[in-house]
């Protein structure tokens, strides 16, 4: 079960709980959650707490569509130390928006940076910090700085991880939030020796003086060094509600930075 959650994509990053939805030239743009239409290592709200392994390189890439809005979310991950610790950029290679009628396509305008460190792990408890920031490229000035607090509790073939999100905006605006807190978690279920596991997650986001809630369900279908990710969540419950979509490829190429 261990193996697989270390390659669960369960990430920097709501989306994938509360994606940013359509605005008209005349509007404001609403603040982006820190995980908003950006990977958040693999399908489901929360990102996994356990880093990659050692050494190790880890790839993934999704579709995913939100309303009328889709999204190419990218992430590498990379664990250069010989430490319970791995690097991970994040970015979406393709942000498509509708507006009006009129889709505009173009890459995404957020890199995403997070670093997962084990702090601690006792029998089937651990516990992961994860100092995180974001850097606009374009539309948004300034950027984010902050951490996540990520638990997980593991029995025979149930897990059940979370996410406690804090980050203040360097240079806010109407795009970026002075704070956001996020607080995600998701169930997971082996279901055979493979490593087959469905999970069901919720989300709460408190950004700008605005809530939000949204739930998932997902399949995890794993294949040699990878496994294939399958969501569908409901966004904004109590506000307006969206569909999310999403499918993602994960694939660890192992210890590539070892010495031969």
């Amino acid at each position: 079960m261990k193996s697989l959650i270390q390659r669960l994509a369960v990430s920097a990053l709501l989306a994938l709980a509360c994606a940013a939805s359509s605005q008209t030239p005349s509007q404001p743009p609403t603040p982006q959650p820190l995980n908003g239409s950006v990977s958040d290592y693999g399908t489901t709200f929360i990102f996994s707490p356990p880093p990659i392994c050692s050494k190790c390189l880890e790839t993934e890439l999704g579709f995913e569509s939100v309303t009328a809005s889709r999204y190419m979310p990218t992430v590498v991950s990379i664990a250069p130390f010989k430490t319970n610790t791995d690097l991970s950029v994040l970015v979406n290679l393709l942000d498509s928006e509708s507006t009006a009628g009129d889709r505009t396509t173009q890459f995404g305008n957020r890199f995403d940076f997070v670093v997962r460190q084990q702090a601690l792990q006792k029998g089937g408890f651990l516990l992961t910090l994860a100092p995180r920031g974001t850097v606009f490229t374009r539309g948004v000035e300034g950027g984010r700085a902050g951490a996540t607090a990520a638990p997980q509790f593991s029995r025979g073939n149930n897990l059940i991880a979370a996410n406690i999100t804090w980050t203040g905006a360097i240079g806010a605006s109407a795009a970026n939030p002075r704070s956001d807190y996020q607080g995600f978690a998701d169930y997971f279920r082996t279901l055979d020796e493979r490593g087959t596991a469905f999970f069901l997650g919720f989300a709460h986001e408190l950004t700008a003086g605005q809530q939000t809630a949204g739930t998932e369900e997902g399949l995890v279908i794993p294949f040699r060094n990878g496994q294939v990710e399958l969501e569908t969540a409901q966004l904004d419950l109590n506000v307006k509600l969206e569909w999310q979509f999403q499918t993602r490829v994960i694939v660890n190429w192992g210890k590539i930075l070892s010495r031969k």
